[in-house]
């Protein structure tokens, strides 16, 4: 493989001399050993915004932060996020999110017939809320610009699914995952 290091560790990768593995993540996704090096997989390369946007949901409700990573660019843009833009940036407001909103969920939606997510969190009688608005743009099969837009307008007009309830048996129980203590059904932490 051949990489070229110009500096502030930006790497200039030759996709054709990368090896192709069919049981590869999507393009993008980190090599096994954890380094900044992706690997170029042609069986995924088809992946549009709409596959890329329910992997990106799945990944975050699932709190799978490989998962994310697995479809977003090194470079992924996020110009609504403080800490600057790519795959550290992203990672640290995702973690900031869960830590922050456990309960948060994304479903999928459209706007104006763009696919994008809807953030939702429930409140104390377990009512669902809009909670913010997340859009996407894909380049070469992923990821490349993840948005958290304050469109209060953008995020009413959004066609969403609500969550129905599932979301948050399934993820919601950060107490038993985090601490190993039970919870009940029904019981809120």
């Amino acid at each position: 493989m051949t990489a070229v290091t110009p500096g502030d560790g930006l790497h200039i990768v030759d996709w054709d001399l990368l090896p192709v593995d069919d049981d590869a993540p999507p393009p993008g996704a980190l090599d096994g050993d954890g380094s900044d090096e992706y690997r170029h997989d042609d069986g995924q390369a088809d992946w549009s915004l709409e596959t890329l946007r329910d992997a990106f949901v799945d990944a975050f409700n699932a709190r799978d932060l490989d998962g994310v990573l697995g479809i977003v660019r090194v470079d992924v843009e996020c110009p609504d996020i403080t800490g600057g833009s790519g795959v550290e940036a992203l990672t640290e407001e995702l973690e900031a999110i869960w830590e922050r909103s456990p309960a948060a969920i994304l479903t999928r939606a459209f706007l104006d017939a763009r696919p994008c997510a809807v953030a939702w969190l429930p409140d104390e009688d377990g009512c669902w809320s809009r909670a913010g608005l997340v859009t996407l743009a894909e380049e070469q099969g992923l990821l490349s610009v993840v948005t958290l837009p304050e469109d209060a307008d953008a995020l009413d007009r959004a066609e969403a699914d609500e969550p129905t309830g599932e979301e948050l048996d399934e993820w919601q129980d950060w107490a038993e995952w985090d601490r190993g203590e039970e919870t009940l059904p029904g019981q809120r932490r």
